[in-house]
């Protein structure tokens, strides 16, 4: 059994617990938590409490994750990776639509980890966290794209410091709602974890506290007007810090919340409830990790993938109304 040990501190005082624990849980349900709670799995200074429980801002806050099951990887061959490079030290995976990179506390089976079991069994004790062997960095479950693995302790510790430094170049397109009067330039806006429980948000005012530095770089590719009222846009992005969610609350920030993000959006998401686009699948928001860039000993790597197919027939549609 893995036990976390969380302390709460006076910017969390108020929160209902289910709500705090969904932020603090990855792919885990308010449900699921709220049965967590039932079952004592989740104690507050080591005593149950209710899910409607109050912290007070002062507590210890333990989770039993997987309290009784085998906490064992299990290589999952059932799923397909599309390996753009392997080499002796790093994997380059171009990662589909809806696949977790690591397990969870609820998916043990069908995640990116799983799969990469199976063909570099290898990367099983690199890294610092079992969970996540050889995984150097994450991408969002909906975003596609580029990841890259470590395959042995030394090229994990390199490229995690890399990635510290700020040294590698992530570059993602996505599709979003809007004209932006500004076509390129540079967001700094902080980003701290919102009270309402499934969102980041841009800190302010009490959250000011505990943010962190959020900067992304963007700038304005196509622009497609399909209507007095409609119109969205192709934008690429150049994150410079590595937050949870950044892109997502960063495009939401500036009023232009990714097409298909159900979680920051804005009125304008229902716009597109149209027989013209629901076959375009809109379920979720369109995201690519689509270029990467490192240098690793001395040798300079450059990455590049074609947009996934759902990304890109809706572009093909968006053509026709291009400005």
């Amino acid at each position: 059994m893995t036990v976390r040990i969380i302390q709460i501190n006076k910017i969390n005082k108020g929160e209902r617990i289910d709500k705090f624990i969904v932020e603090i849980l990855e792919n885990v349900t308010r449900g699921q938590i709220i049965k967590m709670i039932k079952t004592s799995e989740i104690t507050v200074n080591n005593k149950s409490v209710k899910p409607s429980y109050i912290l007070k801002g002062d507590e210890k806050v333990q989770i039993d994750k997987i309290k009784g099951k085998n906490n064992k990887i299990i290589p999952n061959k059932s799923i397909d990776l599309d390996v753009i490079e392997n080499n002796d030290n790093f994997i380059i995976i171009n990662k589909q639509l809806g696949l977790q990179i690591h397990p969870s506390h609820i998916e043990r089976k069908n995640t990116l980890v799983n799969v990469l079991l199976v063909k570099f069994p290898e990367i099983l004790n690199v890294g610092e966290d079992k969970e996540r062997p050889g995984i150097v960095h994450r991408i969002d479950k909906d975003t596609t794209g580029l990841l890259v693995v470590a395959k042995n302790q030394d090229t994990f510790k390199d490229l995690k410091k890399i990635f510290k430094n700020r040294l590698v170049q992530k570059t993602y397109y996505t599709l979003v709602f809007g004209l932006f009067k500004q076509k390129e330039g540079i967001i700094d806006a902080p980003i701290a974890k919102a009270m309402s429980y499934t969102k980041q948000k841009i800190a302010f005012g009490k959250y000011k506290g505990s943010s962190k530095e959020a900067k992304t770089e963007f700038k304005v590719v196509k622009e497609f007007i399909l209507s007095n009222e409609l119109s969205i846009s192709l934008v690429e992005l150049k994150p410079k810090t590595g937050r949870t969610h950044q892109i997502r609350v960063h495009m939401a920030h500036l009023g232009h919340p990714l097409v298909g993000d159900k979680r920051y959006y804005t009125k304008n998401e229902y716009k597109l409830n149209l027989n013209n686009f629901r076959k375009y699948d809109l379920n979720t928001f369109f995201l690519h990790a689509k270029k990467l860039s490192f240098e690793l000993d001395n040798k300079k790597y450059n990455f590049e993938v074609e947009y996934p197919k759902r990304f890109n027939n809706l572009l093909e549609y968006l053509d026709k109304f291009k400005k």
